[in-house]
């Protein structure tokens, strides 16, 4: 009999100490995740054809992103994207991405794609549409990672016939990242 009250303790313990709580990414009203597009620009279908050219400043224009997380609202509105580039970006004068709130594809969360883990460190993949100022819907994989990081990548969605013309016109891809959450970003 006492073998039961102890194997119900030791459950309780395994859960509670293995379970991996989201609230710890919720960016609150005080801070933000800057992120950095990992890899090539060139070619992403996310930027200009000439993203990385320099300008006036001697800055190069580089796409990159601002993302506030609502821990509490993973399966409905996750949270927002802005970037950083309304003077080189493909929507210029606007940017990109104007405060976008993120929504999670709802059909998605009764699919065996909610359960997908994309690698071993990371806690909880949510699969989500984000709209552009001026590039329609995308599709985004919002990435809370075991440690504290963020990533986001987004598929722009294109005809097959449109993958030869100006960045505006073609399919994208872009993994962002960035591994603390800071005050604010520099955009």
């Amino acid at each position: 009999m006492r073998r039961i009250p102890m194997l119900l303790t030791l459950s309780t313990i395994a859960v509670s100490t293995g379970c991996k709580s989201v609230e710890r990414f919720d960016t609150g009203q005080d801070s933000v995740y800057c992120l950095e597009l990992i890899g090539e620009t060139a070619e992403t279908g996310l930027a200009p054809d000439d993203a990385g050219v320099p300008t006036n400043n001697s800055a190069m224009n580089a796409l990159r992103l601002a993302l506030t997380i609502d821990a509490q609202h993973l399966s409905t509105r996750p949270g927002v994207l802005w970037s950083n580039d309304a003077e080189f970006g493909l929507c210029s004068p606007q940017p990109l991405f104007d405060k976008a709130p993120i929504r999670t594809i709802q059909p998605a969360l009764s699919d065996a794609v909610s359960s997908v883990q994309l690698t071993s460190d990371h806690v909880q993949d949510v699969f989500a549409w984000v709209d552009s100022t001026c590039q329609n819907t995308m599709v985004t994989i919002l990435s809370l990672i075991d440690g504290g990081s963020v990533e986001v990548r987004l598929f722009k969605p294109r005809g097959a016939t449109d993958d030869n013309g100006p960045a505006q016109q073609r399919s994208g891809f872009g993994v962002f990242a960035r591994s603390q959450r800071l005050p604010s970003c520099e955009f």
